[in-house]
Order: C-alpha cells, then sequence, then structure tokens
C-alpha cells in the first residue's frame, strides 16, 4: 500500500464491514472508544486514508491527548 493516497471502495467497505467485530474484541477487553475516537474514525473514512497514514494520525491524535495531560512546567 505504500505510494498510495487513498483506499479503494472495496477496501473501505472491507474496514467498515470489520469495524463491529473491532469493537466487540476491543469492549470485550474493557476499552470503549469515545465519541471523539468515533468521529477521528469516521474522518479517516471520509478522508479514505490508508492503514499508514491512519496509524500516522493516530500517534499524533494520543500525542496530543499526552501533551494536553501533562503538568505544566514550571
Amino acid at each position: 500500500m505504500r505510494g498510495r493516497s487513498k483506499l479503494s471502495d472495496a477496501e473501505l467497505a472491507e474496514i467498515r464491514r470489520r469495524r463491529p467485530g473491532v469493537r466487540a474484541s476491543l469492549a470485550c477487553e474493557g476499552i470503549y472508544l469515545t465519541a471523539e475516537e468515533e468521529a477521528l474514525f469516521e474522518q479517516f473514512d471520509n478522508e479514505r486514508l490508508t492503514p499508514d497514514q491512519r496509524t500516522e494520525r493516530i500517534v499524533a491524535f494520543i500525542r496530543a491527548q499526552r501533551l494536553a495531560k501533562a503538568p505544566a512546567a514550571e
């Protein structure tokens, strides 16, 4: 998938088809996505991001969350 900028219709359909199973698997582990996280995945779909692009965005999202929670340096 390297070098591609957008997912095909079939690839996007497969991701959407698998999403309920992924949610169920996460729930078995006690992990539930927030509305903000759900919106992030919807944004990925709308932009048809590749798996590598999605990974980059998730890493940036988590880093931003951690930075927001970090105590201010004195």
